[in-house]
């Protein structure tokens, strides 16, 4: 019989499967008597072997029946789940992985796996005699990862149980359909197409003032916002699609520097667009290894200043309206903005004037520079000055904020402000001289017209107090080098503060409109303009950039 045809269905289901693993033995790692969580293993371990063993590929199977095995020892607690055999375990769910993976491409991966397979079998065979030898090392063991005492190195979920692959799917439903990704990303471009013809339309109706038409323009209008909002409901997933990982990923790297680690995440049920969690997965991985690698004090230090041994780094995933927060706390060694100011101007990376003038939130920016790193030497983890560079540059692209916090000797807290999707978004519209730009609303802080009088000039530049803030301006004119503006007789300056980790502040010729517009991606030669990350048509055929505050700072 031809099983091809359900290959994709072995595939999707694997992989809901495998996903769970990394999560689950963490978690049986940090309880080794919660049965709960050894049953949830053992069913997924059994359901992978049962498909596999359908469809014919005997190296799953024999993983998958080694996993089983070794998990009803530690179920029947013959076997103490002690960190190596996690590792066993964690090594045995990769391999399922990489695998699976093969079998989606639709080629054999030529994986050896029959050590794996043995090494399994060797564990699952130790008797209870063995565990008592091992409970006898237990002391030493917990010094690193101990299995039972509280907030000594162990990865917490908050979550009480793992969501199942029903529930990961589609949490409110009885059904759920799968729809490829490319159907998804049609609909949304056909979505943007239709908002941008509705605001063409509707300046084809101002023009003619029809009573008729203006009413039939209000129902399309109405319309395409519900059609909107639904094709973005099936686009959204929820955070648990990306989390998986983040737990192994610190455990890891906390194992193997010697380090006690609590992790904890919540807010996994919160949705964001499938875009949006695809490119945010690496800025998060960036931040969390350098919260392993710079930010986390070896447990002897922080005994010594007087911290609990184990150190915590947490994620959270918060709602905020249309926006999302995505913040990464850690209680480590926190940042010094004096060292750090020293070292950008040691680098070359910023002047000896401007680290004078340096806030502490901007000397925390530095980071995010290419080639900025505290780290004394390079490792396999971080040093080359790279990850921050890279997570900040992603964040802005999709209209979002990166904003640093920290204290030395208390930690320090990343926080990722993101809009629920980036295709179709809020947009404040500018003009400035000749051209009309759009500022993504993520990143605009407020707008002010201030008086002539109000803006002063401080080290060369326009400075405005807004309210207890001394904020330098900059002209969008000067910024976007266009022609200066002629002398106006207009006593106020129309300005705008925009958000991105850091503030600044753009005076305008005058502020247009605001209105939600579609992003379209610039294609090579446009896509190396200074300043824009896309651009957009208005509702009269003109095209509009769409402007990246950053960048034109």
């Amino acid at each position: 019989m031809d099983m091809s045809p359900y290959r994709d269905l072995f595939v999707s289901e694997s992989l809901l499967h495998i996903s769970a693993f990394g999560e689950l033995i963490l978690r049986l790692e940090d309880s080794p008597g919660e049965s709960a969580v050894i049953d949830e293993l053992f069913r997924h371990a059994h359901s992978l072997k049962g498909m596999a063993a359908t469809m014919g590929f005997e190296q799953i199977v024999a993983i998958a029946h080694g996993m089983e095995d070794l998990l009803s020892r530690v179920r029947s607690k013959e076997v103490m789940l002690l960190p190596d055999l996690a590792d066993l375990l964690l090594e045995g769910s990769d391999t399922l992985a990489r695998l699976t993976s093969g079998v989606e491409a639709g080629s054999d991966t030529g994986e050896d796996t029959v050590g794996l397979v043995e090494r399994l079998a060797l564990a699952a065979s130790s008797s209870a005699s063995s565990s008592a030898a091992a409970t006898a090392t237990e002391t030493d063991t917990q010094t690193l990862y101990p299995a039972t005492v509280p907030n000594r190195g162990a990865i917490i979920p908050p979550e009480p149980s793992v969501p199942s692959s029903h529930q990961f799917r589609q949490a409110d439903s009885f059904k759920s359909i799968r729809i490829k990704t490319e159907t998804l990303d049609n609909l949304v471009n056909i979505t943007g197409e239709l908002i941008t013809n509705r605001y063409r339309l509707t300046e084809a109706v101002r023009l003619t003032d029809a009573a008729e038409s203006q009413k039939a323009l209000h129902q399309l209008s109405t319309l395409l916002r519900n059609l909107r909002d639904e094709v973005f409901k099936a686009r959204m997933l929820p955070f648990a699609f990306i989390a998986e990982r983040f737990p192994r990923l610190v455990r890891d790297l906390a194992r193997k520097q010697g380090k006690e680690i609590v992790f904890q995440l919540s807010g996994k049920e919160i949705e964001l667009d499938r875009g949006i969690l695809e490119d945010i997965a690496e800025p998060i991985v960036h931040i969390l290894r350098n919260a392993v690698d710079h930010g986390m004090e070896s447990p002897d230090e922080r005994v010594t200043a007087g911290k609990r041994r184990s150190g915590a780094i947490t994620l959270t995933v918060r709602r905020d309206k249309d926006h999302v927060e995505i913040s990464i706390d850690d209680d480590g060694r926190g940042m010094d903005p004096e060292r750090l100011k020293r070292q950008g101007f040691e680098k070359g990376l910023i002047s000896r004037e401007q680290a004078a003038e340096m806030t502490p939130q901007e000397a925390y920016q530095l980071i995010c520079l290419p080639g900025f790193s505290t780290a004394a030497t390079v490792t396999d983890i971080s040093g080359r000055g790279v990850g921050m560079d890279a997570a900040r540059e992603t964040v802005q692209s999709l209209a979002g904020i990166l904003t640093i916090q920290s204290q030395r000797e208390q930690g320090s807290r990343f926080v990722m402000r993101l809009p629920i999707t980036v295709s179709i978004i809020p947009a404040l519209i500018v003009q400035s001289g000749p051209l009309e730009i759009a500022f993504p609303l993520t990143t605009v802080s407020r707008t002010v017209e201030l008086e002539s009088s109000a803006i002063t000039c401080e080290s060369g530049r326009p400075t405005a107090i807004l309210g207890e803030t001394s904020l330098p301006i900059r002209s969008l004119r000067q910024a976007l080098n266009l022609p200066a503006a002629p002398n106006s007789a207009t006593a106020l300056q129309p300005v705008i503060v925009c958000d991105i980790g850091q503030m600044l502040a753009f005076s305008v010729d005058r502020i247009v409109s605001q209105q939600e517009i579609f992003i379209r991606p610039l294609r090579s030669p446009l896509s190396h303009l200074r300043g824009v990350s896309g651009a957009t048509l208005t509702g009269d055929g003109r095209v509009l950039f769409v402007a990246d505050a950053g960048a034109l700072a």
